[in-house]
This record gives structure tokens, C-alpha cells and sequence, in this order.
């Protein structure tokens, strides 16, 4: 890995990452003008574990810094319209994305991202039943790594999206389990017009209000 392709993924800029939390506040704040009051009527929050897989690094890494399988958690809010179709904010985390291959000490991806989620809800809003759906939204994927040896530490923040579904199972109006995939991509390629995506696939606790 030369110098010049870590330069290469490195030098994001402040007006970048400044633009691209503009585009997430934006979106959330439009979302919460969408769906107002109904969304309190049926939101939910829940905290999720699972893995993130597939994709690929980007930017230059190496085949050998690709995502494995790699430990990643993080929680939801949202909330539906008469229980179909909402919004929603995803937080989520994945320490040591990278590995520790080619001289990588410590790495991480953190992801924001504000969905449009559609669903139904399979025996009501209230009480057991389940509730299958699926969604898209736009957000903030940031990257962070540290190097051992000669290279510099790398932090990048990019606008990108995620699109995918999942199950909401609930055993009261209250409680309940939810289950998703997820696959998250950069809009833009870097200078050497690599990608960066990967996929996560997570199980968790719900509470539904």
C-alpha cells in the first residue's frame, strides 16, 4: 500500500463531513414534519448486536483489510403513521472493522443513517403480533483508522445510504424482538474510484410506545 493511496483516503475534508451532517439533520428534521404526531402514537426504540460482513474496504486497502464477520451493535428510534409507513434513526458502531492486518492497530465505523420505513403491522398495533417491513434512507458513514507502523492514521466521512428489512416481532403491545439486514454503500467512489460498502445483519430488543 503506497503513500499516496492513504493520502488518498485520508483527506476528507471538514466542509466535506460539515456537508454531509447537514444532509442528516436535514433529512431528520423533514421526517419529524412528516410524521408528527402519528409517530408517537406507534414508535418504538430498540437496541440491537450483530455482525457486519461482506463489502469491501475502499480506498485503497488492501484484499486483506476487507470486512469479517466483524462484532457490531448500536440502537433505533422511529416511529409509523397508522402503523405503515414512518421514519426512522439508526446508530451504529463496528470496532475493529479492519482487522489488524497490513500494520492496522485499532479501526472503527460508525454509522447515521435516517430512513423512510414501511410495514405492517400483522395483528395490530397493539398486543402480540408481528410487524414485517422494509426501508431506505440516507446518513453518515465515518471510518476511523490507526496505523502501527509508518502510515498515518486515517478519518474519512462520506454521505451514503442504506436500504434493506426486517421483522418486528412483538409477545405484548409493549415488548417485543426485531430482526434486519441492512447493506450500507458510499454514494461517491474515492480518486482511485473504489467503493465502500458492507452489509450487517443484527437481532435485538424492541419497546414499543
Amino acid at each position: 500500500m503506497n503513500h499516496a493511496v492513504m493520502k488518498s483516503l485520508g483527506k476528507d475534508s471538514s466542509e466535506r463531513c460539515t456537508r454531509s451532517v447537514l444532509w442528516v439533520v436535514a433529512l431528520l428534521v423533514g421526517l419529524s414534519l412528516i410524521f408528527p404526531s402519528e409517530a408517537h402514537a406507534d414508535g418504538w426504540v430498540s437496541g440491537f448486536i450483530g455482525n457486519a460482513f461482506g463489502g469491501s474496504g475502499g480506498g485503497g486497502l488492501s484484499e486483506a483489510l476487507k470486512n469479517r464477520d466483524t462484532l457490531t451493535y448500536g440502537f433505533n428510534i422511529g416511529g409509523m403513521s397508522g402503523g405503515v409507513l414512518g421514519a426512522e434513526v439508526d446508530f451504529g458502531y463496528t470496532p475493529n472493522f479492519f482487522g489488524k492486518d497490513s500494520g492496522v492497530q485499532k479501526s472503527g465505523v460508525m454509522t447515521i443513517m435516517g430512513s423512510l420505513i414501511a410495514g405492517i403491522p400483522v395483528g395490530g398495533q397493539s398486543g402480540a403480533g408481528i410487524r414485517p417491513y422494509g426501508f431506505f434512507g440516507v446518513g453518515l458513514l465515518r471510518r476511523k483508522i490507526e496505523f502501527s507502523e509508518v502510515f498515518d492514521d486515517i478519518s474519512s466521512n462520506d454521505f451514503g445510504y442504506n436500504v434493506g428489512g426486517g421483522i418486528m416481532g412483538f409477545f405484548t403491545t409493549v415488548l417485543g424482538v426485531r430482526g434486519e439486514y441492512r447493506y450500507f454503500r458510499r454514494f461517491k467512489s474515492d480518486d482511485l474510484g473504489r467503493k465502500f460498502d458492507f452489509s450487517r445483519a443484527s437481532i435485538g430488543i424492541i419497546l414499543r410506545f
